[in-house]
């Protein structure tokens, strides 16, 4: 199906779903027993971390938006925790002696 032949939903979900398909190769959808849907990595495991809290998806979309989620938060998490690492805050304001 061509590019101008999609519909936005199918456009937003397509590129939702390269986005997790690069970070997770292999990454597919699942039905789980409860009739919810989750998307899981090549190996089976779950990509959307349960410490989020979220609720089961009802939808294929839903599921891929929630790994997005999942995936987007995860790294932002991350990149605080380097940015605020005591290590480097104790560096830079030591090389700062305007403060002494």
């Amino acid at each position: 199906m061509g590019r101008s032949k999609m519909s936005p939903e199918a456009r937003e979900f397509a590129k939702v779903k390269r986005f997790i398909q690069k970070r997770f190769p292999g990454a597919y959808t699942i039905r789980r027993h409860d009739d919810s849907f989750a998307v899981v990595d090549g190996n089976g495991r779950s990509i959307v971390d349960p410490e989020l809290l979220l609720p089961p998806a009802p939808t294929v979309r839903e599921a891929w938006r929630q790994a997005k989620y999942t995936n987007w938060f995860s790294n932002m998490i991350r990149k605080s925790a380097n940015a605020f690492d005591e290590s480097k805050v104790y560096t830079s304001k030591r090389g700062d002696r305007s403060t002494w």
